[in-house]
């Protein structure tokens, strides 16, 4: 078991099992949000220092919100896109939803020891050069990316999750 808390650790999720993949994305979406988190008073930074969001992708099943559940709010770039979950208490950056899908994309910074990215996504939005470093990279996610939330779907037996169940939906803009 893992717990990952805010910067002033009145907000924390416990997590239990291991993490599906860790990738840094760097979509257009993630870059836009990172910089509008990361503009919120008192908060730190998520993205990396070209611009990607580093990730750490966890089953929605092996995730409980440990105490201050009612610090959380989620943050939207567009009322239809994917929630970013922020603990207002500090305003720490927590995770990622998708809606519709089995896992959260917890932020890495969140961890004191974040696992090393092992692909990078989404470089067809990408303006400058990467560092060659040897993390693979992909314009768009690759099949072993897709394989890995596959397998890990088939691990909860194909189970559809709630948008958010542990969320109030307050929003943060």
């Amino acid at each position: 078991m893992s717990t990952i808390p805010c910067r002033c650790g009145d907000t924390a999720l416990e997590l239990t099992g291991g993490p599906i993949m860790t990738a840094t994305c760097h979509c257009t979406s993630c870059r836009t949000a990172g910089a509008e988190l990361a503009a919120l008073p008192g908060a730190v930074p998520v993205a990396d220092a070209h611009g990607g969001t580093p990730y750490v992708m966890w089953r929605k099943d092996r995730v409980t919100v440990l105490r201050g559940a009612g610090h959380l709010r989620e943050h939207r770039l567009s009322p239809k896109g994917s929630r970013r979950v922020v603990a207002v208490c500090c305003n720490s950056p927590l995770y990622l939803n998708f809606p519709g899908g089995h896992w959260l994309s917890l932020y890495a910074a969140r961890f004191d020891a974040p696992p090393p990215p092992e692909l990078r996504t989404m470089l067809m939005d990408v303006d400058g050069p990467l560092p060659d470093d040897g993390v693979p990279g992909a314009k768009r996610q690759t099949a072993r990316f897709m394989g890995k939330l596959l397998l890990s779907w088939a691990a909860t037996g194909f189970r559809r999750f709630p948008l958010e169940p542990m969320l109030p939906l307050e929003v943060t803009r």
